[in-house]
């Protein structure tokens, strides 16, 4: 069993072990047809290639090697071999038969994952880079939000009115001599869906369209659902802030034509400097620090994000930074409020003692509709769970408001800190991974790298499987055998008797639950039952404690869970828009912006999520897109064919839908709901039903993803645009309206009492 174990935690293991996922992706992968026939246009385009050996970060392009060697056959009248697109070679002239150069390449290989725990034992002494090793953490109990958060959001505001950068100004094109008062700037959060690779790409275009048109500037959150979560950790770590700079990035991977996941993606990693520490490293701390063992999921989430992070510019390698999501606050938000403030989102199912909906059910899973059955069934439990607890449930200081549980909890993951809102407990980001009990942490290691949280949000395969069959339903066209056997299929699943027993083979990865522990009252001596860490620090810091935690616990008794792990996975298992965590009461958003690149945008499913959401979130919601000028269209000016101007006088309406909803506390939200839909810039691209962009398409060429990008930054740019500066407008208007009325109103109160004042002393002065 010792050597069992011992195997098992070595990085030989772990590296074969993704060694032999990766092959098997490599035979079984799915790729259009389009990216094969793209895959063999360019292998017979010799000046496109470009090969790379990037052992240790030495890049070398071998386009002249190739050149070279063309001539060299010509003369000697052998053909010329066509190398793979975008393979990483080596130009050593003694790798000159196969058997060699596979020799040498698993010789590099050991070498390197001998490596590996030499440089975790580093970075477990490196307090420079890893100051939380110095630092014990403790869970946060409360509703409200982080206090660095609401000093963000005054910066913000701040920097977005007059007295910063001016942006709110720039943007609505208000007089050259109307001062926008930072009491007056409407919060604004930006929110990507899920769908894969389209989502990815779309919602990169949607951001930087978004930049193009100064909107970015005024946005105080942004947040995504898995795809679109792969695009906000890009830009906020290897991009640097730069978008171009990311869409270049992907263009160049899509270069590769190859899948994140096979044998191809897993050599380009590991053959770049340090590679196989940043691939394995992260599944050897987490199988050695902790009880939690290691499943598909796992190895996809460090494959996929190490293969996207890679950047493909000479000279450029992976750093340790890039895999520190608290590092992330600190670069882009702290200080300056330079960006908006980013959130990843995840969900879990609700533990079976949860308040509220039962667990084991179906619940409005976005990736198709569901039966009306099951929609009742939700209907009804969340009516009962809001008539029998609606006393006892905690509610929100600000508005009164019920917090209500579903077969779905949805965890929010920050620069600042990990948690959910349903349970009303948060950790700090650099202490997730580690051991808690009864709300403190009973051990100190470097933070979990970036890349393991990045693939629970992006664990779409770890979904159940009638979230698979119910987006291949909404994405095929009805009375086809397929869509027949499928639903079949579906409804078989789907009966009482199997929603227990039938479940995806494919878990999603776990870790220690910051919540666990014993639950006890807290007005007890809490230090007899804290769990001490038996570190001696090297700087005498051992007793050192950081915490994010302003204590604002609950006052009676603190309840505890009790599973020692959590399962965190694909938030669009719930909901395709991140709006559960936009849109809470203590954030006070005035507009979320709703980019949803999902595959069903053009049926009515797209426009039920938004109404779930609502109803999860008790605001009474309603369409009000009719009070709104629609988008001028362009197809009067001449600039389009027939195919254009029809796509556009068919979608004019749809680019931006504008929702109004009312909190419980009275407060009005605008909801501008973007879909990704066809534009008249590229007629013939529907990018809902077009086979290369299917959300389980992950090898895109660099044609397609151009198309995407287009079309995604188009519908922002020439249409959705003009809707959402009006919805802007307005808010920014009724706000500054309301402020000036308050003050009206004090001032008449303030000089009513003066005068009242002065009266009584006249009168006084009289007798």
């Amino acid at each position: 069993m010792v050597v069992l174990r011992s195997l098992r935690q070595s990085s030989t293991y772990l590296y074969l072990k993704a060694y032999c996922l990766c092959a098997l992706v490599s035979l079984f992968k799915a790729t259009p047809v389009s990216s094969g026939i793209e895959h063999a246009r360019n292998q017979l385009n010799l000046n496109k290639i470009q090969g790379f050996a990037s052992r240790n970060a030495r890049i070398a392009l071998v386009r002249e090697a190739l050149a070279v060697k063309k001539r060299r056959l010509e003369r000697t009248g052998k053909s010329t071999p066509t190398p793979e697109p975008g393979i990483r070679r080596s130009v050593s002239p003694n790798s000159s038969s196969p058997l060699r150069s596979t020799v040498e390449r698993w010789y590099h290989r050991t070498a390197d994952l001998a490596q590996v725990k030499h440089l975790l034992r580093r970075d477990d002494s490196d307090y420079k880079a890893y100051p939380e090793l110095k630092w014990d953490a403790s869970v946060r109990c409360s509703s409200d939000l982080h206090q660095e958060e609401k000093e963000f959001i005054d910066l913000r505001k701040r920097r977005i009115s007059s007295q910063g950068e001016d942006s709110l100004h720039k943007f609505l094109g208000l007089p050259p001599d109307e001062l926008v008062d930072p009491r007056d700037v409407p919060l604004v959060s930006l929110g990507g869906s899920g769908g894969g690779y389209r989502a990815m790409y779309g919602f990169g275009a949607f951001i930087l369209a978004s930049k193009k048109l100064h909107l970015w500037d005024c946005i105080t959150w942004v947040a995504g659902v898995s795809g679109s979560c792969w695009t906000l950790g890009a830009y906020y770590t290897i991009a640097g802030h730069d978008i171009s700079k990311l869409m270049r990035h992907y263009v160049a991977v899509a270069h590769e034509l190859a899948h994140p996941m096979s044998l191809y993606a897993l050599n380009v990693v590991a053959r770049s400097s340090k590679g196989v520490y940043f691939l394995i490293g992260p599944l050897l701390r987490k199988v050695e620090c902790s009880i939690i063992g290691l499943g598909i999921m796992d190895l996809y989430a460090t494959l996929i994000t190490t293969y996207q992070f890679l950047s493909r510019q000479p000279g450029m390698r992976l750093s340790r930074a890039t895999f520190q999501l608290s590092k992330v606050w600190g670069r882009s938000c702290a200080k300056t409020a330079a960006e908006p403030m980013p959130i990843f989102t995840a969900v879990r199912r609700a533990p079976k003692d949860a308040e509220g909906v039962k667990p084991h059910r179906d619940s409005s899973i976005s990736k198709g509709q569901p039966p009306d059955r099951s929609l009742l069934q939700h209907d009804a439990d969340c009516l009962n769970a809001r008539l029998v607890r609606e006393q006892e449930r905690p509610r929100d200081e600000r508005g009164n408001i019920v917090r209500h549980d579903g077969l779905f909890q949805w965890f929010e993951i920050s620069p600042l800190e990990i948690g959910c809102v349903d349970i009303q407990k948060y950790i700090p980001t650099w202490s997730w991974g580690r051991t808690f009990i009864s709300g403190h942490s009973s051990d100190r290691r470097p933070e979990q790298s970036f890349a393991l949280l990045l693939g629970q949000c992006t664990s779409a395969p770890a979904g159940p499987l009638t979230g698979y069959i119910s987006a291949l339903l909404a994405s095929l066209p009805k009375g086809t055998m397929m869509s027949r056997a499928l639903f079949a299929i579906n409804r078989f699943i789907r009966q009482k008797k199997w929603e227990r027993l039938w479940v995806n083979p494919i878990r999603a990865g776990h870790d220690p639950n910051p919540f666990y522990g014993l639950n006890f009252p807290l007005n007890h001596n809490r230090d007899a039952l804290k769990v001490e860490g038996a570190w001696d620090s090297v700087e005498g810091e051992s007793t050192a404690k950081k915490s994010t935690a302003p204590q604002g616990e609950p006052t009676k008794t603190q309840k505890w869970e009790a599973q020692g792990r959590v399962r965190l996975m694909d938030s669009g298992m719930s909901n395709n828009l991140p709006n559960h965590v936009l849109a809470r009461a203590e954030r006070s958003a005035d507009v979320i912006v709703s980019f949803d690149a999902s595959s069903d945008v053009q049926t009515h499913s797209a426009i039920q999520r938004i109404h779930n959401f609502a109803e999860d979130s008790g605001i009474d919601l309603e369409d009000c897109t009719d009070l709104f000028e629609l988008p001028s269209s362009r197809s009067e000016e001449g600039v389009f064919g027939p195919a254009a101007a029809h796509i556009e006088s068919h979608h004019l309406q749809q680019y931006a839908q504008v929702f109004k909803g009312r909190r419980q506390n009275g407060q009005v939200l605008y909801i501008v709901y973007c879909p990704l839909l066809p534009n008249p810039v590229n007629p013939h691209y529907n990018p809902s039903k077009a086979a290369f962009s299917s959300s389980y398409n992950l090898v895109w060429t660099p044609e397609q993803v151009s198309t995407l990008v287009s079309t995604a930054e188009s519908n922002l740019s020439d249409y959705a645009i003009m809707v959402i500066q009006q919805v802007m407008r307005k808010v920014y208007r009724d706000k500054k309206a309301q402020r000036l009325d308050l003050t009206q109103t004090s001032q008449h109160a303030i000089g009513y009492t003066s005068y009242q004042g002065s009266r009584h002393e006249r009168y006084s002065a009289v007798g």
